[in-house]
Formats: structure tokens, sequence, C-alpha cells
């Protein structure tokens, strides 16, 4: 039998428990409330500090004000607190030139640049066409200053701003050339006017007789149906498997990414993120329909971003082995909030992960076979004049086609020594996908070659 209360111990015991419910809701309650009045202080602070610093430079300052690069210059002031590389702040007129880059016409220099080992800029593409390349500049030179500010001094983020601009707007730039012969470094000049240029967006060839090769130097929603047209020239030449070239690659669009990826791989996501409350969530799902075909992807220090998602994809669900070199681990997600002025800010947001919940961003992704250029070759690689035949990584690429169950026209040399072996476990499960999929009928997919989210 249970044991009785009395009416009276029960609403004493109900009002005890009301008044610790309300106490701790008291003090949850003045937590927050003392956070965010703090909050509105610190920013109620901020904006005194400035009306005062705006107050005493109209009283007293002896040159002229422009009111639009003083605000565009408080804004950019407040970003660049953030001491965030990725977080940008773009002037109308630089939005405007940012907005044109997932098209095939766009204004700038004409150049892609990656952040080098110093913190300068080094240019791994001129594009055809452009004013860059009417000025004289290569592949492979290193800006050192951009109209008398210099690189090391700047984050990327605002070193990338400082290239944006209108069309015929003029840029000048300070920069380090290694020369052919081997001697002392060039320091050289060059003033550039921005103009309009086009950006070649896919590079495809079939290679040691019946492999299809794709170059992807970035990712974007014009160079998707081009990269479809081309896995399907390969299906009619009958390739016996697909090497995906990444090196270089700084990232674009993740969503253009996807669509690519999702010709590839079976059903399940692909790009996942965690935000700044550790929330996890899946972006993009791949459906069940995936290329036939033996896949090896090739990535090095300079696969950025949206690629090393595209790598890492193909390694979690085995679809293909990686070859080459870690990439760069960059993994941050970042929104553009376009402002009423036309003018917008660039905002780090998440941070990709793989599948396992690993996070890209500082780690990279390993290959599964390391392959290195030696000095003469990443040299030519850089000036674009290392022949795919002569290149170790692109053969190792194929040589990781042909253990994946590929029939290779033209296999290549021996593998250099310094190739990482997979262990036998990952060879067979990589063997054995490789023949289930040269015996199914894919959907389609693709790659490509092109532009880069860092084009100027």
């Amino acid at each position: 039998m249970g044991r009785k209360v009395s009416l009276g111990a029960a609403i004493s015991f109900a009002a005890v428990v009301s008044a610790v419910t309300v106490s701790l809701t008291y003090v949850y309650a003045m937590d927050v409330f003392n956070t965010r009045v703090a909050d509105v202080n610190q920013r109620q602070a901020m904006y005194t500090k400035l009306s005062e610093i705006d107050q005493k430079t109209r009283q007293d300052y002896i040159g002229e004000i422009t009111e639009s690069a003083l605000n565009d210059g408080i804004c950019a002031g407040y970003i660049a607190g953030l001491s965030d590389p990725d977080a940008r702040y773009l002037s109308a007129e630089r939005y405007l030139a940012y907005t044109s880059g997932g098209q095939t016409q766009t204004i700038g220099a004409g150049i892609r640049t990656i952040q080098d080992a110093d913190g300068n800029m080094e240019i791994i593409e001129v594009f055809p066409g452009s004013a860059a390349e009417r000025a004289g500049l290569r592949k492979g030179d290193v800006i050192t200053a951009i109209d008398g500010r210099e690189v090391i001094r700047l984050t990327y983020g605002e070193a990338l701003t400082q290239l944006d601009g209108a069309a015929g707007s003029a840029v000048r730039f300070n920069v380090l050339r290694a020369p052919e012969d081997g001697g002392d470094l060039q320091q050289l000049e060059f003033n550039i006017v921005r103009a309009e240029y086009s950006r070649p967006l896919i590079d495809s060839a079939v290679i040691n007789g019946n492999v299809g090769y794709i170059s992807v130097v970035a990712f974007q929603e014009s160079m998707l149906e081009q990269f479809t047209q081309i896995l399907n020239s390969f299906r009619e030449q009958n390739v016996c498997g697909l090497v995906i070239d990444l090196r270089s690659n700084s990232g674009g669009s993740v969503e253009a990414m996807a669509q690519a990826l999702d010709e590839l791989l079976p059903a399940g996501n692909m790009v996942m993120s965690i935000d700044k409350s550790g929330e996890t969530t899946a972006q993009y799902l791949s459906d069940a329909g995936e290329l036939g075909l033996p896949i090896s992807v090739i990535i090095d220090g300079s696969t950025y971003g949206a690629a090393e998602i595209f790598a890492a994809d193909i390694q979690d669900y085995d679809r293909g082995l990686l070859i080459g070199g870690t990439t760069a681990g960059y993994g941050v997600q970042t929104e553009v909030v376009p402002l009423s002025d036309g003018s917008a800010v660039i905002l780090p947001t998440a941070r990709y992960i793989r599948v396992d919940g690993t996070e890209i961003h500082g780690a990279g992704i390993s290959p599964d076979m390391e392959i290195s250029l030696n000095e003469e070759q990443q040299a030519q690689f850089n000036r674009e004049s290392l022949a795919l035949s002569d290149d170790p990584q692109a053969q190792a690429a194929v040589t990781a086609l042909m253990r994946q169950g590929a029939a290779v026209a033209e296999p290549p040399g021996t593998v250099s020594s310094s190739a990482e072996e997979p262990s036998a476990e990952e060879a067979s499960g990589a063997e054995s996908s490789g023949e289930e999929a040269a015996g199914t009928e894919g959907s389609s997919g693709t790659e490509a070659a092109a532009e880069s989210s860092s084009a100027s």
C-alpha cells in the first residue's frame, strides 16, 4: 500500500518547487539580460567613439572629405577588425565586379592567385586575352604590393579586394619573378588597366590511349553544361577510366561542385557543415546514379575549398584513389550579404566537414598515394609546360586506375619510389569497387577546368 501524503505537505512541496523554478528562471533571465546590456553598452561605446572621431575630423581636418570613400572605409575597417582573412567588405563597385565571377565574361586584371608561404600572392593562372597577359604577367610571378600596399601586411581577403575594380580603372603591381635561367629574382612593376576578359572553364583530353583526363581549376555554374558534354564524349570514346586533376584548384562554387560530384557518387550526403552553434547541416545530397568508371583524383597543396570537399567525398565513398599531396586545408563556408547601398560583406558562417564529421579546415585531405614533383617538374607545371606524359602525378593517377581494374591501353612506366602504397585493405576495396563500376552503366558525370574564386 502506498504511503499517504497530507494535502498540506503536498501544497508546501509544490510551493518550494515553484520558488526554486522561479529563482532559477530569474537567475538565467538576469544572466541573459546582463549579457545583452553589456553588448548594448559595448556597441554604444563604439558608436560614441566613432561619433567623436567624426566630429573632430569634420571640424579640424585640413583635407577634403569624400563621403562615399569615408563610409566604405568605416565598413572596411569594421570587417578588418575581425582579423579574419575570409571576411571581406566589398564596395558597390567591387561587389559588381565580384558578382560577374560566375559568367564567362568578367572584369579585372585577368589573373588567378593563391597565397604563398610568405603571405604574398602567387599567380597560378593568367587568363588568355586579359589585361594581365597583354602587360606581360606570367604564371609563377609573385605579387608583393598592390597600388603601393604591401601584400604581406594585408589579409588575403583584403589583398583580393585590392585586385577588384571596374573596367577602365588602373592597378599597379610590384612583382617578383624567378628568371628561367635560375638567376636572382627580378623585381618588376606592372601598370594594368582592368578590362573584360573570357575565362576558359574546362580542359580535357584522352591520355594513355583510352583514359579520360579533365582538369578542373575551379567549379562554377557556367561550366556545368560543358562538363556533362565532356563526360558524355568520353563515354562515346569508351574510355576505361577517369583522371580528375584538381591541382591549383582554388575552389569556386560549392553548389556547382556538388552538381558535378553528384554524377560520380552513390546516394548520400555530399556537402556537410557545422555552424557557430554546433549544428550540423547536410547541404547537398547525391542521388543513386553514378558514373560506372574507375576514378583517380590528383590533388596538391594548392587544392582549395570546394575542390577539397570533392576529393574528400571521392575518398570517403570509396569511389576512387587520391594521388599527389595533402590539400590546403581550407574548409570555411562564407555567406555574401548584400547591403542596401549596393555594397556587400562576405562573412564566414560555418566550416565544412567530411561525412564522418572530421573538419577539413586546417587538416586538408591526404592522398592515398603520395607522389611529389621534383623542383624542375614543379617549375614546369607552374608554367604549364609539363607534359602529362612526363608528369609523375598524372601517370601515377593512371596507374591507380589500373589498380581499380581499368584496362589502360598505354600503361605508364614505373611509378616513382616516393609513392606511398595504399594498404592491402584499401587496395582491395578500390579494386573491388572499380570492377563493379566497370560492369555498370552510370548516369553522367564530369569534371572541368577553369576559373577561380580568386580570379581578378
